[in-house]
């Protein structure tokens, strides 16, 4: 009994040095030169090895930051170069793809700038001390690196070599697997250039370029030259045991000239500082931060954007890879501004490494088997990119220290909820627990498996036994006296016969949060239809009603309308009163069962409507229009003639499919109906725009409540009407021609 109190104890004081880790190195402040922060949580992922993660406010906008803080200190961290998952650049590659399958890999970043038509590093990139890609000859691009004795560097990298004939004769040697680029006097890398590609490079040797006719490519294996082919002609794969000179200009005429086949070739490079003491190293464009403070930039990507950096603390001794997010929930930041909050974090020295759409950080979560992605890239899913850092713990299995507990942090009375449970152990390497115990606070509520059933509300620790492992999580039981309401969507059903409708719910708590309810907590009842499973059926009878929806002591109703006499008009914000209208015969649909409520009415759809609604017989008199009225309109436009009501244009024409205006339809009313309520001023914000000739008859309408302004203040007389609009004004006559005085015309 008292080694497994002692047991339990270690794993307890575990726990505690997973949430705060000892000698851990100081974090954000809480107002940092250009930021608050919102929210912050510290994860240990591996030996050494702690993912921080933040919500910024900067000005008024969120700014989401991921940082992988690594104690370089720590015997068991390792960190490594990643390139293509062959081993080789010639595909690029997303980062979660690069480090797949390595063994003891707990996260990774994104690395250095790359060219992106041609998928090939531009700067260094070093490997296990081989120089994957040589330095770029220019002097504006620095370089991150860390040594074989676990030391960060952050500097200028110069590269040479010179390849040396059997006859004597030597060229130098300006790069390793390097693809053109521009140089800082404007020419290209490659002009009068001799460079090397080895199995870095790919299985395919480089070809042609057409800015450089007549290159040379030689192959060497053994050190021995195999063949000489234009570049454009090669063929052959790259030698698994020797490499392939590319020469363009002088150095094409010095592999004519000098490297015959048979002929032994030597050569040797070097950089500076040593790439055979260099454990990895990445491009970048710029330093952001030395001895501590912010610096003038090398270069600059403007704009608040993705971005990724490393950065050093501690005189070394902490190395930070930072990933800053560009989403719909995070604004990005200025390169500036990265640099402010890499001095705010502590840095001493830190260049910025690629950024915008190739920013990715992955990361084993704690408990966690597999790594997944932290930040949201800006394109939406990973770049590909040609190479990557990682970080791996190298420490051997441990005891089963600790336990992850996954779930709901907040629990309605009246539900349960589901929770999992990971382990950790004494090196924060995963394992899987078996036989978990949950020991809930007497009273709290009970476990059936790994469900949480709540009896009471209050706050709560639920805690998880396996072994000599304990792991604990708070959880908040909200109780029927903390609930004010309970929200549904959609607010209003209308459906047709035998449909179903999907519905959500959550309850809004008394401090004002929602917390989404899962439909099969609710209880629902309608005489129109079933709720069931989280969806309303309407059934076979049409009509309106209401849906009753409850939960604890909250209850809701939503109006319910099932059946349409149109397809097209259900979810309309005017189907209640083209329901009503069209139900009369007052307005009619179209062949295909449509309304179509968008579209304008025409003057011979408003005369025939105003005859139906205001019954009027038919006259004897023929029209004399110039223009053809549509038969169907035909004793509607008559009628309407006769009674004053519509005339026709100066040139004789009726035009009956010309749009109506708000202000010509007022006018027609007008005629039509006799307001006689009285005019009140009209007091819009377009006022200007009422046509002298619709004064009056405006006037008289909108005083009637016939035809109403807009939610800006304005009326808008020149705007057509839709058939929706006029579904509503039909409406409204047929309520307020029992409140106000209107004379039919007869």
């Amino acid at each position: 009994m008292p080694d497994k109190r002692f047991a339990l104890l270690l794993a307890l004081l575990f726990l505690f040095s997973f949430i705060m880790p000892a000698a851990a190195a100081a974090g954000l402040p809480q107002q940092g030169s250009f930021y608050t922060i919102q929210n912050q949580e510290a994860e240990v992922i591996g030996e050494g090895v702690t993912l921080l993660s933040y919500t910024l406010t900067a000005g008024d906008r969120p700014v989401k930051v991921y940082i992988l803080q690594i104690d370089l200190d720590n015997p068991y961290v390792m960190l490594d170069g990643l390139i293509g998952t062959d081993g080789t650049l010639a595909e690029t590659e997303t980062v979660s793809r690069m480090i797949a399958g390595r063994s003891g890999a707990v996260a990774a970043v994104n690395g250095g700038f790359f060219i992106m038509s041609k998928d090939k590093p531009l700067g260094t990139l070093i490997k296990d001390g081989e120089l994957v890609a040589s330095p770029i000859k220019r002097s504006d691009m620095p370089v991150f690196a860390l040594s074989k004795d676990r030391r960060p560097l952050f500097d200028f990298f110069a590269f040479s070599g010179e390849v040396r004939a059997a006859n004597g004769k030597t060229f130098p040697l300006y790069g390793i697997n390097k693809p053109a680029y521009d140089l800082e006097d404007g020419s290209l890398s490659d002009t009068d250039h001799l460079t090397l590609y080895d199995r870095y490079w790919g299985p395919q040797p480089r070809g042609a370029d057409p800015n450089h006719p007549g290159a040379l490519a030689a192959e060497v294996a053994e050190g021995t030259v195999k063949q000489v082919v234009y570049a454009g002609e090669v063929q052959f794969v790259m030698p698994p045991d020797g490499y392939v000179l590319w020469g363009h200009g002088a150095a094409a005429d010095f592999i004519r000239q000098n490297l015959p086949v048979g002929a032994s070739v030597y050569v040797n490079y070097r950089t500076e500082p040593d790439f055979k003491k260099i454990k990895l190293a990445a491009g970048s464009n710029s330093f952001l931060v030395r001895e501590g403070k912010v610096t003038a930039f090398q270069g600059e990507v403007k704009g608040k954007t993705a971005r990724t950096a490393a950065a050093s603390a501690g005189n070394g001794r902490w190395l930070y890879l930072v990933a800053v997010e560009k989403s719909d929930a995070s604004t990005g930041m200025e390169q500036s501004e990265l640099a402010k909050l890499l001095v705010d974090l502590g840095a001493e020295e830190a260049l910025n490494l690629d950024g915008g759409g190739s920013t990715t950080l992955v990361a084993r979560r704690p408990g966690d088997f597999d790594l997944s992605l932290i930040n949201r890239p800006k394109q939406g899913r990973e770049r590909l990119v040609t190479d990557g850092i990682g970080i791996f713990n190298t420490a051997p299995a441990g005891q089963p220290a600790g336990l992850i507990i996954s779930g709901p942090r907040t629990v309605l009375a009246g539900t349960y909820a589901e929770y999992t449970v990971k382990g950790y152990d004494s090196h924060y390497h995963p394992w899987r627990p078996e036989g978990v115990e949950w020991n809930p606070p007497a009273g709290a509520g009970d476990f059936v498996g790994n469900t949480f059933y709540p009896l009471q509300s209050g706050e709560f620790k639920l805690a998880a036994v396996a072994g000599t492992a304990r792991g604990e999580k708070k959880v908040r039981v909200l109780g029927a006296g903390e609930l004010r309401s309970l929200r549904v969507e959609p607010a209003v059903i209308r459906a047709d016969l035998a449909q179903s409708v999907p519905m959500s719910f959550k309850v809004e708590t008394n401090d004002g949060q929602l917390l989404p309810l899962e439909p099969k907590y609710v209880e629902g009842r309608s005489t129109l239809g079933e709720f069931r499973g989280g969806q309303f059926y309407t059934g076979t009878v049409r009509g309106g009603g209401k849906l009753e929806v409850s939960f604890l002591n909250l209850a809701a109703e939503i109006p319910v309308q099932v059946g349409s006499l149109f397809r097209d008009t259900g979810q309309n914000w005017a189907f209640k009163q083209i329901e009503e209208v069209a139900a009369a015969g007052i307005l009619k649909g179209f062949e295909d069962d449509t309304f179509r409520p968008a579209e304008p009415v025409t003057r011979a759809q408003v005369v025939t409507i105003l005859s139906r609604l205001l019954d009027w017989p038919p006259v004897q008199e023929s029209l004399s229009f110039k223009d053809m009225v549509p038969d169907w309109a035909g004793n509607a436009v008559a009628a309407a003639v006769a009674r004053g009501v519509v005339r026709g244009y100066p040139d004789g024409r009726f035009l009956p499919g010309r749009y109506i205006t708000r202000a010509e339809l007022c006018a027609i009313l007008d005629r039509a109906v006799k307001v006689s309520s009285g005019r009140e001023e009209m007091a819009f914000t377009d006022m200007d725009a009422v046509p002298s000739w619709a004064e009056d008859a405006m006037g008289r309408v909108v005083s009637s409540g016939l035809i109403r302004g807009y939610e800006d203040g304005s009326l808008r007389p020149g705007t057509s009407v839709t058939r929706a609009e006029m579904a509503v004004i039909i409406s409204r006559y047929l309520t307020l021609s029992s409140q106000w005085q209107f004379t039919k015309t007869h």
